[in-house]
């Protein structure tokens, strides 16, 4: 068998690697301004233009953020901005809308197939399943199910009421883990019995599934969440720039 080729990565893709540690690390935590690229240039003992090339693709990534004569900074967490939306629902008449929450249960279980591999997890490890229930206008809409690895959530709270209607500050405050990015997955899909139940919605309606991975700093899965959405009267947009 042929052995395999040694991976190389540029050094601008080291540098860039390297800072990503550090924020991972908590070294600067969303908001906060790196050192000026001159310096870090120097600490790295590299050119500025390939520090500066290494800083333009987290910028690109959206995880940092460059403000003209103030330098760069980490990007801040901001749950109505384009990275970290919630389901981009719009009503009827184009306007946006924001669903509340209820976290109807949080319970600890063993990973299937699926769930383990969206959270690079083994089949079987221990995690930690939150069902909530959206809400628009006093109607349940949404029927989710946020799956963790609970490697990564030791001594997950199981008190319903302290989760917050947007979970990537919580993850972030109590655990260190920073989501940057997150891809989704939308299908089609005919309601269980527990879609007709809470959502309440007849065995024929079609529902939109949202499957979404979120990802940290380096692109290692944070969340696994399933949604169905009754879109009878609300739908779902996204605006490509």
């Amino acid at each position: 068998m042929a052995a395999e080729k040694p991976s190389f990565q540029p050094l601008y893709a080291q540098i860039k690697a390297a800072i990503l540690a550090r924020i991972a690390d908590g070294e600067w935590g969303p908001g906060s301004f790196l050192p000026s690229e001159m310096a870090l240039a120097e600490e790295y003992g590299v050119s500025h233009g390939t520090l500066r090339k290494a800083l333009n693709l987290l910028t690109r990534e959206n995880r940092l953020v460059r403000f003209q004569g103030k330098g760069t900074a980490v990007a801040a967490l901001n749950a109505d901005s384009a990275l970290f939306p919630f389901f981009m629902l719009y009503d009827d008449n184009g306007e946006r809308v924001f669903p509340a929450s209820v976290t109807e249960a949080i319970r600890h279980g063993l990973a299937d197939e699926q769930e383990a591999a969206e959270l690079a997890i083994e089949p079987g490890s221990e995690v930690i399943r939150i069902h909530r229930i959206r809400i628009l206008n006093e109607k349940p809409v949404i029927n989710e199910v946020i799956v963790l690895s609970a490697e990564r959530f030791p001594d997950f709270s199981l008190d319903l009421n302290r989760l917050p209607n947007t979970l990537y500050e919580f993850y972030y405050q109590q655990y260190g883990l920073f989501v940057v990015k997150a891809t989704e997955r939308l299908t089609a899909s005919l309601p269980d019995a527990s879609d007709q139940k809470l959502l309440c919605v007849p065995a024929d309606r079609p529902l939109l599934e949202v499957r979404r991975v979120s990802f940290d700093m380096v692109d290692n899965p944070v969340e696994f969440r399933r949604s169905r959405i009754n879109t009878h009267t609300h739908h779902y947009r996204i605006d490509l720039k």
